[in-house]
């Protein structure tokens, strides 16, 4: 039996995965709307389309929307991202063609109207203060601006305080026109609902929505450089947060599961080399954590931690010597079987409950135009082997694709090219 059925109706593809025993029903209606189809003049524009979904349409007030969800013991959320915009809620089964409905109605029927937009312009500049006193989100963004200079990808999702107080209604409701309701969503549904309910709701309710399926951006532009690149930010606080990112590929490249597993050998878990290295052996960090961010054209591979500034060097070399290490030996074969342990459990356990199903399976609808079954992925994640992590990691790691950002005390871009020079030599 499939993993999950997909049908078109009104001309949008419509994701199911009925589960008779499940509680719960959880729908996600899926844009390819996020803040890369930005123009220059509407940084921010996605982030703050999403917040006016919720403030009102031609049926509902702000306030009328929530309690259609909360009064039957559900949620309704959101989210931006550079390449995704995705309204979705959860509800008791028995509701779940009502939340299809009501998706839709904020999606389609929103007013925009001119009291909430000049409120919520003032909720999200508080929203972006806030990830401005967060040094450890000010360096992650900082890390993003320095590999992709002047380009939506590389700006923050939310806009900055300036770009949200220029945007106009008359803006935000030519984007919302352009990405949300003149193209074609994707719709998923996961848990206790029948596939004929979901489908004839989904008829119902989606006849309106736009045909065009622009699923590809601008294409990111890298820095061509041979050496390594910085930034720094300096915020008045104790500790220093660090990012490191390096150029990789896209979502689509068959090494994204070796580079998944250098993640996992490098920075995922407590058994981790830097885990180990900085933290249970020399103390250095509380947190120390690695990951990759992968997009339809290309991507990077991060590094992230946050230390007494004296400690930069010394954590800086340590980083390096492993990195060193995985490009030019690879790991070990019992080191890369404990990865592939620990990547397939994490994967089979983030898909328990119905809104990771649903999440999991629009964005890959979103990003290959099918849904992915869950065995497949896990055959792929147990294919890759030494060879291929050492090739990825040898691949990545080099001067000239290597970028580190920093937010803390006094930081100046030479005092982080100094204590970074372990990983500039490559």
């Amino acid at each position: 039996m499939p993993y999950a059925s997909v049908e078109k109706v009104a001309g949008v593809p419509v994701v199911l995965r009925p589960r008779e025993e499940a509680p719960g029903v959880s729908v996600g209606l899926f844009y390819p709307a996020g803040s890369r189809w930005e123009k220059t003049n509407e940084h921010g524009a996605a982030h703050f389309v999403e917040h006016l979904l919720f403030k009102g349409t031609r049926k509902r007030s702000c306030k009328e929307l929530s309690r259609e969800v909360e009064g039957r013991g559900g949620d309704l959320n959101a989210f931006t991202g550079e390449e995704t915009l995705c309204l979705h809620g959860r509800v008791p089964a028995g509701h779940g063609a009502r939340l299809i409905s009501l998706l839709a109605e904020m999606a389609l029927e929103s007013t925009f109207p001119s009291a909430e937009v000049e409120r919520e312009r003032g909720v999200i500049s508080e929203e972006i203060r806030m990830m401005e006193d967060q040094p450890a989100m000010v360096a992650g963004e900082s890390l993003n601006a320095t590999l992709w200079p002047n380009q939506a990808v590389g700006r923050p999702i939310a806009g900055t305080i300036a770009s949200v107080g220029r945007i106009s209604r008359s803006g935000l409701m030519g984007y919302w026109q352009r990405r949300i309701r003149r193209v074609r969503p994707i719709l998923v549904v996961a848990g206790g609902i029948a596939a004929r309910e979901a489908l004839e709701t989904a008829k119902k309710v989606l006849g309106k929505s736009g045909r065009e399926c622009d699923l590809v951006p601008t294409l990111a532009r890298r820095v061509r450089s041979r050496t390594m690149r910085v930034s720094a930010v300096a915020k008045p606080v104790q500790q220093v947060n660090v990012a490191l990112g390096m150029y990789a590929f896209g979502r689509l490249d068959v090494r994204r599961h070796a580079l998944r597993m250098l993640s996992v050998i490098l920075g995922e878990a407590m058994s981790s080399r830097l885990f180990q290295r900085l933290r249970e052996e020399e103390g250095l960090v509380y947190s120390v954590s690695s990951g990759t961010h992968l997009q339809r054209d290309d991507g990077v591979f991060y590094l992230s931690a946050g230390l007494e500034p004296g400690n930069l060097k010394k954590a800086f070399d340590l980083i390096a010597q492993e990195l060193r290490s995985l490009a030019r030996k690879g790991p070990s074969v019992t080191e890369l079987k404990r990865a592939k342990d620990y990547a397939m459990g994490q994967f089979a356990l983030g898909l328990e409950g119905t809104s990771q199903q649903m999440f999991w399976m629009g964005d890959a609808m979103l990003t290959r135009g099918r849904v992915i079954e869950p065995k497949e992925a896990i055959e792929k994640l147990s294919e890759v082997d030494v060879g291929a992590v050492r090739a990825v990691a040898r691949e990545i790691f080099q001067p000239g694709k290597l970028c580190v950002s920093a937010a803390g005390p006094e930081m100046s871009e030479g005092q982080l090219r100094s204590a970074a020079l372990s990983l500039a030599r490559g």
